[in-house]
């Protein structure tokens, strides 16, 4: 495979065209990331107003799932029928989905809206990802990465504390009508600054992504709280045999998911692995540490918003750093180290929750979990990135994202199965990171990249 990035016709000259376009990918990813955080907060006082509290999980699962399936098929698309019109269409149904969630009137019909800004979502966030890979060379995008970490780092951290405070003095309804303007805002920039590159002309496969995206439905829908065994055993074999179908429709297929050549790269293989991990740590501490925070602390929406803080802060440092080290000493050492970090503070805060530390030790292993997570999850998408030809970019940063988005459903599924308390569904969160470190560690190349090309171990 040419591990050379390929440079093609720049999407926006230098200038203010490019900073229009940068600054409209941005606001892209933040409302995306916004999205994500501000609803945490509302979450259990949301469920509870709706007589929903059963179907906590699903929110979340429902929202993610959506998304892995929107990534894997719109990411696709970004590559053959350009990344503007993809971008907006992902807007819109991103949209439309936050304006029916803040009318739901019941936890079922916000599950079936949450699909709808899921699938949104989807498209938005490897799409931004993607063109800000277009605006900037490998250089230039670790510097840019750092302006983008700091502003989806900012969304996150105001995220959670908005949406305590829409809870406790408006209405959870606004923890998504917020997103609105902001992403119209967003939509017009971009038109207005951003051309396509010239593109080769591709048969899109719709079957593989569909084929994938009802498989795993089936799959979670095994994990599903509350189902007997009985109920889930058929879901799980009709799971297992519509995997079997994706594998055998891959290797036929003109256009998979993920061509064979990137699977045989370690760079790729191991950015998948740190995503999928990565995702599930991220979303599964931000879905249930509010829940434990207003169950079992009794503490105010605000208080289980400002808890997510340090995690969330702790990520976006993570990530300018973890560029950095990525730059000189490979995937192993940035992801690998940075699931290190992230197993220590999962683990300290799983013994804080068991053993009843005070908020201060409690809020500080979860900013260590953060600054672990961080490294571990920017590094495992601009690795892949850096072994794509062009043409392929749009496919392995959608890829990187399913992954990221997939663990994270699944992760939030089966630690809402775990019996026996607070402390040990946090414990198993701790397992997932020690996990990451063990595969990353081993098996991500141990060499820095260059503009030219990516080293091998």
């Amino acid at each position: 495979m040419d591990a050379s990035l390929s440079e093609v016709q720049p999407a926006a000259r230098p200038g203010l065209a490019r900073r229009v376009a940068t600054t409209a990918v941005m606001l892209g990813l933040v409302v995306a990331a916004f999205e994500t955080t501000v609803v945490t907060s509302a979450m259990p006082t949301l469920t509870r107003e709706l007589g929903g509290q059963h179907l906590y999980s699903w929110v979340f699962s429902a929202y993610l799932f959506a998304s892995t399936v929107g990534v894997l098929l719109f990411g696709k698309l970004a590559d053959n029928l350009g990344r503007k019109p993809v971008f907006s269409l992902g807007m819109g149904l991103f949209l439309l989905g936050s304006v029916l969630c803040g009318m739901a009137q019941s936890v079922p019909a916000l599950i079936a809206f949450r699909v709808i800004q899921g699938l949104g979502a989807g498209a938005l966030q490897p799409t931004t990802m993607t063109i800000s890979a277009d605006l900037y060379t490998l250089r230039e995008r670790a510097a840019v990465q750092g302006v983008f970490t700091g502003a989806w780092g900012a969304a996150n951290v105001v995220g959670p504390l908005i949406g305590g405070w829409l809870v406790m003095h408006a209405s959870w309804r606004w923890a998504f009508l917020v997103n609105v303007p902001v992403g119209l805002l967003a939509l017009a920039m971009l038109h207005a600054s951003y051309r396509d590159p010239e593109r080769r002309s591709a048969r899109v496969d719709v079957w593989g992504p569909a084929l994938t995206g009802v498989s795993l439905g089936l799959l979670l829908f095994a994990l599903e709280h509350g189902g007997s065994s009985g109920s889930r055993l058929p879901f799980a074999v009709a799971a297992f045999v519509g995997l079997v179908a994706v594998a055998r429709q891959q290797r036929t297929s003109p256009s998979p998911l993920v061509p064979l050549e990137l699977l045989r790269d370690r760079t790729v293989l191991a950015g998948l692995f740190g995503s999928l991990l990565g995702g599930g740590l991220l979303y599964s501490s931000t879905a249930f540490v509010p829940l434990w925070m207003t169950e079992r602390g009794g503490y105010t929406p605000l208080m289980a918003g400002l808890a997510l803080v340090p995690l969330l802060a702790g990520w976006a440092c993570g990530s300018t750093f973890g560029v950095r080290v990525f730059m000189r000493g490979g995937l192993r050492a940035s992801a690998g180290g940075g699931f290190v970090i992230a197993l220590l503070g999962a683990s300290l805060f799983a013994l804080g929750v068991a053993h009843g530390w005070g908020t201060v030790a409690t809020f500080a292993s979860l900013g260590l979990l953060g600054l672990g997570l961080g490294p571990a999850a920017s590094t495992s998408l601009i690795g892949p990135q850096t072994r794509a030809p062009w043409h392929y970019r749009g496919m392995i940063t959608s890829t990187i994202y399913a992954c990221r988005m997939l663990g994270g459903s699944f992760t939030i599924a089966a630690v809402d199965l775990v019996h026996g308390g607070f402390s040990w569904r946090f414990a198993l969160i701790a397992a997932i990171a020690g996990t990451g470190a063990l595969v990353l560690s081993t098996l991500a190349p141990g060499r820095g990249v260059t503009e030219t090309g990516a080293a091998a171990s």
